[in-house]
Order: structure tokens, then C-alpha cells, then sequence
């Protein structure tokens, strides 16, 4: 694959980090990368991808035919092991459902399900657990084991964000920006992409300034302030603030 930069032309480039936001067709045949002089984000054609998809499906359908002819065959990542927190996660514990849930979505001692992984995210979430409705938001957002449903994703994924998680706030932002489950308002994308690198988000620091020149002067300096006023309420302890609630679905 080609490791210059199509921007600037540098060969100083790095793998990137994949987006909520980015389509199925760069997921699958594609890699990101970043170029470390001008920090352009770009995608790359990499030739083992459709190699690796071919490996999988044909992985698959042996181990298909293979439980077909051995009825009785069960693989231990079939069943949730005494090892896994599915007894807690039954039991009503937000943090063990969230492991569920990611385990399910990695296939990480269990076989990979993302039906499965959604539901438990969807559990902890609506106990008010700021990474389990992030996650909840993204399998919205990206229709993995539910429906795809872009309104119900922007609330959930909205919750944690103005709780301040940084990487909802940065998919916040780019739910703004690009008008997905809401109307495009590039000033509220400026402000959460603006709250998130403040929590040191690299990628929503370039974001944010690639706004600055589509928004007037009086839009960038009332979002500003209302970052300001975010982040203070953020910060004020927590005897000083009123007890959270679980968030409704």
C-alpha cells in the first residue's frame, strides 16, 4: 500500500485510528493512516483484507459443516464460563454488564454476538453507565445487533458527552457536524469537538479547527463560552452538584 501522504506528500506517515462514522466499504478493504507532518487522515487500499475476508468465510463454513456432522459438538466459547461476570450482569450489576458486553462485541470468551453485545449494553446503559451508553449509542449508530436507528443513537450517545466522557463528546461533535440523527449545526460540533481535545483528544482538536473558518466570529466565542460553562459545571464537586440519575430509555 502507499505510505505517502496525498496532501503534502511526506512518506512520514502512521496508522490511524478508525471512526465511529467511517463506512463499511474503507472497514473492509481499506486502512487509515495519518500523516505525521501535515496530520492529514487518509485511506489506504491494503491487499490482505480481501485475503483475511476469504480466509474467514472459508473458516466459517468449515466449522458450519463441521457442527452439522457433530451435533453434540460444543464449543466452550459457546456457553458464558463461571470466569465471565454474567452471574453479577444477571443480578443487576451495571460495570458487569458492560463487561458482557464487550466480551460479546470482541467474542472474548464467548462466541462473538453482536445481538447479544447491544443487549447488555443497552442494560448497563440505561443504569446511567457513561461507557455502556456510549457503546449502546455506537451499535445504534452503526445498526450492529439492533436496528439502526440514527435518532435513538444521537440521544444515547448525547447522555455521556454531557456527562463529560471525551469520546462521546468527540462523536457528538461529528454527529453535528454531519447532521446524523439531528440537524447539521456546525456551531455545536465546534463546541463539543472544542470540549473533547481539552480532555485531550488529538483528532477532535482538528476537527474543531476545521470549523473555525465556517462559523462567525460571535457563533465561535458563544460556544466557547458555553464550554466554559461546561466544563466549570463538570468540575464542581460532587457534593456541590445534584445527585445523577439513571438515564430512561
Amino acid at each position: 500500500m502507499s505510505l505517502v501522504c496525498p496532501q503534502c506528500g511526506s512518506d512520514k506517515v502512521r496508522s490511524g485510528t478508525l471512526h465511529a462514522h467511517d463506512g463499511v466499504r474503507h472497514l473492509l478493504l481499506h486502512t487509515p493512516l495519518r500523516c505525521r507532518d501535515c496530520r492529514h487522515r487518509f485511506w489506504a487500499f491494503n491487499p490482505f483484507k480481501p485475503l483475511l475476508l476469504l480466509a474467514t468465510a472459508g473458516a466459517l463454513v468449515g466449522i458450519t459443516a463441521w457442527l452439522a456432522l457433530d451435533p453434540h459438538a460444543a464449543t466452550p466459547a459457546a456457553r458464558a464460563p463461571a470466569s465471565l461476570p454474567h452471574a453479577r450482569a444477571t443480578q443487576g450489576d451495571a460495570e458487569a454488564q458492560l463487561q458482557m458486553g464487550m466480551r460479546y462485541a470482541a467474542g472474548d470468551g464467548v462466541a462473538q454476538n453482536d445481538k447479544e453485545a447491544a443487549l447488555w449494553f443497552a442494560k448497563a446503559a440505561k443504569q446511567g453507565l457513561a461507557e455502556a451508553q456510549y457503546q449502546y449509542g455506537l451499535v445504534l449508530l452503526q445498526g450492529r445487533g439492533v436496528v439502526q436507528d440514527y435518532k435513538a443513537a444521537f440521544s444515547w450517545i448525547e447522555k455521556p458527552a454531557q456527562r463529560g466522557y471525551a469520546r462521546a463528546q468527540y462523536s457528538l461533535g461529528e454527529l453535528y457536524r454531519y447532521g446524523t440523527g439531528t440537524a447539521i449545526d456546525k456551531a455545536r460540533a465546534y463546541l463539543w469537538f472544542n470540549l473533547a481535545a481539552a480532555q485531550g483528544v488529538e483528532v477532535a482538536a482538528k476537527a474543531r479547527d476545521s470549523l473555525v473558518w465556517q462559523l462567525k466570529p460571535e457563533q465561535i466565542a458563544a460556544m466557547q463560552e458555553e464550554a466554559r460553562r461546561i466544563s466549570m459545571n463538570l468540575n464542581t464537586p460532587r457534593s456541590a452538584a445534584p445527585a445523577a440519575t439513571p438515564a430512561t430509555p
